[in-house]
């Protein structure tokens, strides 16, 4: 009797959460880009704080951390924040990005940049430097860089760099510097340069080639290096994600940022397609590569190996099916179907993605496949019966069983696609420049950035930032055409047109807002030595870089935590205090893990 008691209950506890997260609307586009914002300001406060004061140094080595206060600072930034934003900020996000950029303008017009100081200091000394060799090129006399007058200009960098620290923490002066040299007379070939003195925000590692130079005599890692605004972008928007999809089962999250039933838009949904078009920008690094190296394999070797990489995941997607099932969990039906699961449909983009780059020029195109895929899925939606069928159809056989998952394929295909474009554009260091002579000629971009009077990475920063300026605008401007000139709906159910160019502008426009705060408290000068480029370690938060190195592994850990903690506890009934101390304890969790992982060099790849 109590054995059936018991099942009764868990069918009644079933049956309210699924009706918890079912038949809403959503909110407004507008609320939702102000509550995402919070992760912008947050990185903000931090980028401040480390050119600041070099809170956040760390020795170069990958298995070293900051310190404990910086890394409760990160975790309270990047993690706690965006919590408080989808919870109790979460009918004040205007206010909160007002509370946590204020110490940013109160540290920026306070302190100066170091990052800026040695920059000046740098170009000053190394000037200095090329005007004593042309001094000694006019009088005949040979210039020794190992003459008393070069080490006189050595000494005088270091005692310089060290005295403008002299109010800054101690751990950010290093303890030695690097001579100058020089192998050129001309201060245009300041590339060729070693590196100025050693410094936690100024790269140390050997000059590369100039923007001239071929590609080809690039090494992979120099063509395709990391780049801080891709990281912090990603991690951030896993962030979010993890902490919604837990946060959703409680009542101190709001219920128009909940997946809507079928057309409306919410910061769930957004989630959802962001994750798609984040794996599609990761996977153009592995074209460019094969392109760069003259290695793409034929037709059959490309689909094995995209099928043992999607494997996995459809494995998980499978476990999950079988565990939902095994346990009576519950489950919206509408979301995907009866059987199909994300994962399912994570797994299955990278094969069809493969065919596609095949037949179709995955760089030159791309953006334009995109949009087709996007387009004839709208046009069989719009004149046939085909979203009639999504929406009403019984669930008879296993296609109407599923029909949302299977269907909104091809909304996700498309958006996949669009950040695979992204990615061709902004992952490698010399990216392909936009041909839009207004906005190159604004930016300072196009043939003329290509010669060697220009640093390659500043050359690099603003040929990313036309692309995102015209693709975001771009795709804004369809989304406008589409909901307001066209009268169609969002609808992430179905993955329809204006939800791909929903998300699909978000994430572009979101990229090119990351990189503008990179290029506020990071800056290089147009013709600074490459020496003088930030080093990547030092412009990302530790704990992002974490949560970036094992992506999926720390999502797939949420999933779990999220079914364990819906399993003990009755989450409607716990109240808003003893919720949030719980979604901190889970964030801290998943955080703490993607650390350990990092600290131990793990890498799952799943």
């Amino acid at each position: 009797m109590a054995s059936s008691e018991t099942l009764a209950d868990r069918s009644v506890v079933k049956h309210l959460k699924e009706e918890f997260v079912s038949g809403l609307t959503g909110g407004s586009i507008q609320e939702i880009n102000i509550v995402t914002l919070v992760a912008l300001s947050s990185y903000a406060v931090w980028c401040a704080l480390q050119t600041r004061f070099a809170f956040f140094a760390r020795s170069s080595s990958s298995s070293r951390t900051p310190s404990l206060p910086a890394l409760i600072v990160d975790f309270f930034l990047n993690w706690v924040l965006l919590l408080f934003s989808i919870t109790i900020y979460a009918s004040h996000p205007f206010a909160l990005n007002l509370l946590i950029l204020a110490p940013v303008l109160v540290i920026s017009l306070g302190f100066r940049s170091l990052v800026a100081v040695r920059q000046r200091t740098t170009q000053t000394i190394l000037k200095r430097r090329d005007r004593q060799i042309r001094n000694a090129a006019a009088a005949s006399i040979p210039y020794d860089v190992s003459d008393s007058s070069a080490n006189s200009l050595n000494s005088s960098l270091s005692n310089h760099l060290i005295s403008t620290d002299s109010q800054s923490p101690a751990t950010f002066v290093s303890s030695s510097h690097a001579p100058l040299t020089s192998s050129t007379t001309t201060t245009s070939s300041f590339s060729n340069s070693s590196t100025s003195a050693h410094h936690p925000l100024v790269s140390t590692s050997p000059s590369s080639s100039s923007s001239s130079s071929s590609i080809s005599s690039m090494s992979v890692d120099a063509y395709l290096p990391r780049k801080s605004f891709l990281t912090t972008y990603r991690a951030g928007m896993m962030v979010i994600t993890c902490i919604a999809i837990l946060a959703v089962d409680f009542r101190i999250f709001p219920r128009r940022f909940a997946k809507v039933e079928t057309w409306g838009t919410s910061l769930m949904d957004l989630g959802v397609g962001s994750f798609v078009f984040s794996m599609g920008l990761v996977s153009a690094r592995s074209l460019l590569k094969e392109r760069f190296l003259k290695t793409t394999p034929g037709i059959g070797e490309q689909l094995v190996r995209s099928i043992r990489q999607a494997a996995s995941v459809l494995i998980l997607g499978l476990l999950r099916l079988i565990l939902v099932k095994a346990i009576d969990y519950q489950e919206h039906t509408s979301e995907y179907g009866v059987h199909w699961n994300f994962f399912m449909t994570l797994g299955l983009l990278p094969p069809i993605v493969t065919l596609l780059n095949y037949f179709w020029s995955g760089v030159s195109f791309s953006s334009a496949l995109s949009l087709l895929v996007g387009i004839i899925y709208e046009a069989c939606l719009g004149f046939t019966p085909l979203t009639k069928f999504i929406l009403t159809a019984p669930r008879t056989g296993l296609l109407s069983m599923n029909k949302e998952g299977i269907f909104s394929f091809f909304g996700y295909l498309s958006i996949f696609l669009a950040g695979q474009t992204t990615g061709f554009y902004t992952l490698p260091s010399s990216p392909k420049y936009i041909r839009f002579p207004f906005i190159s000629r604004i930016l300072g971009v196009g043939s003329g950035s290509s010669s060697g009077s220009i640093n390659p990475v500043v050359a690099s920063r603003r040929s990313m930032l036309a692309y995102l300026i015209v693709a975001g605008l771009g795709h804004a401007a369809l989304f406008q055409i589409c909901t307001k000139g066209l009268n169609l709906s969002v609808s992430r159910r179905i993955a329809n047109l204006p939800y791909v160019l929903w998300v699909t502008s978000y994430n572009i426009m979101y990229l090119l807002m990351y990189l503008l705060v990179e290029f506020i408290f990071f800056p290089i000068s147009d013709h600074a030595p490459v020496s003088e480029v930030i080093k990547y370690e030092e412009s990302v938060p530790w704990g992002l870089e974490a949560v970036n190195d094992n992506g999926l592994a720390i999502f797939l850990l949420a999933n779990i935590l999220t079914g364990a903690i819906n399993q003990a506890v009755y989450t409607l009934n716990v109240k808003n205090f003893k919720a949030l101390l719980l979604l901190v304890m889970y964030s801290a969790a998943l955080a703490g893990t993607a650390g350990l992982m990092k600290v131990k060099g793990w890498k799952i790849k799943i």
